[in-house]
């Protein structure tokens, strides 16, 4: 065969051959011109298998890359489940059986594990300690707040004695609570509601099965304690301040009963209000008197009345002989008290004013006594 690369110079010689020979000749240039052109069309074809098989590899190379990362990536969490779960039952071992410093076991602060789960919901409280006032209300519920299970509402949420406050509705006071999880009790503790006169209904029409807690002692020590308080108030503020037997009785002798304090210290009066809503057995009156000097028997009633596991214990308190009363002991072996302001000093009352004051409160007590099926043996 013939190959012509130059037009010019083939178009020369053909014009030299004969007709035959012309014929065959360009046949045989068609022929190359064919050839040429299937070459070419062969050579894309190459060129593109060449693509698309890199194409296919590099594809392959994407996906094991991927599969690889995803494999690693769930090895990867599941070591770190494997590693929470573990430090889960070693933690729970040790909340089970902690060693004290002596290396006993020990039982202060156990079953902490209660308060895990997620603290992820603001719930109305469960129970309410309602007062009464200067009977040792805030260390009750400091106390309580010793048990895993419990989560102490902190301030005094004053929702049901406060027009302002319960106006804004229920949701806002469901805003002020802690987060908790599902099995704590929530206590909310404010000595007001129980003097107030249209509280019992209106914690009844948020929670009619709730818990009510009363701690009350002995009225004449508990008024002198109130009025310690005022005065100790009103001495901050440069204001005069009235004698005892000057501020709880009249110039004639007479008891006044017009006084605040006094009017607080008439437990019978505002508990029949209790009683007309809540069945007895969910309302716990704890003897203030007692907890001042024994406090864990007190404590663990209350455990019993909540339906909860006693997990506060006599390693949990310590009594502090500087200031008279119990102490909540840390988990490091340290005190937490209550403020200064609490356990203040009483004044010296004469004995008279003390003996006329227990004779006005004899008919309330033993009718309180009759009511609440208990009788708490405070001096006549």
């Amino acid at each position: 065969m013939i190959m012509f690369n130059d037009y010019q110079s083939s178009s020369k010689i053909i014009d030299n051959f004969d007709r035959k020979s012309k014929d065959r000749f360009l046949k045989q240039l068609q022929d190359q011109l064919f050839f040429r052109e299937t070459l070419l069309k062969l050579s894309d074809v190459s060129k593109f298998q060449v693509y698309r098989k890199n194409w296919l590899c590099n594809q392959k190379r994407l996906f094991f890359g991927i599969l690889f990362f995803c494999l690693i990536s769930l090895f990867a969490i599941y070591m770190i489940s494997v590693v929470n779960h573990i430090q889960i039952i070693f933690s729970n071992n040790q909340l089970l059986f902690p060693i004290n410093s002596n290396g006993r076991c020990s039982n202060r602060s156990r079953s902490s594990q209660f308060r895990r789960g997620p603290l992820n919901h603001q719930r109305l409280p469960n129970c309410i300690i309602v007062g009464v006032r200067k009977c040792g209300t805030r260390a009750l519920l400091e106390f309580l707040a010793i048990h895993p299970q419990i989560i102490k509402v902190t301030d005094e949420m004053h929702f049901f004695d406060d027009d302002k406050h319960y106006n804004n509705g229920i949701e806002w006071y469901r805003q002020r609570m802690p987060f908790t999880a599902e099995h704590n009790v929530v206590i909310e503790k404010t000595p007001a509601y129980y003097v107030t006169e249209s509280v019992p209904e209106r914690i009844y029409a948020m929670n009619s099965s709730i818990k009510i807690i009363l701690i009350v002692r002995d009225p004449v020590t508990r008024l002198i304690s109130d009025y310690a308080q005022l005065a100790s108030n009103r001495l901050k503020k440069d204001r005069r301040i009235e004698t005892f037997e000057e501020t709880v009785l009249y110039p004639n002798g007479q008891v006044n009963a017009s006084y605040k304090a006094i009017r607080i210290s008439m437990f019978a009066v505002f508990f029949s209000r209790w009683i007309k809503l809540f069945p007895k057995n969910q309302i716990h009156v704890v003897d203030g008197d007692r907890f001042v000097y024994d406090p864990l028997p007190e404590l663990e009633k209350i455990e019993s009345f909540l339906g909860l596991p006693h997990r506060i214990s006599e390693e949990n308190l310590i009594y502090n002989i500087t200031k008279g009363f119990y102490c909540i002991r840390i988990d490091d072996g340290t005190e937490k008290c209550l403020n200064e302001n609490k356990g203040r000093r009483h004044p010296e009352i004469n004995p008279f004013v003390i003996q006329k004051l227990r004779k006005f409160y004899r008919p309330y007590n033993q009718y309180f006594f009759r009511l609440v099926g208990r009788n708490f043996l405070w001096p006549d």
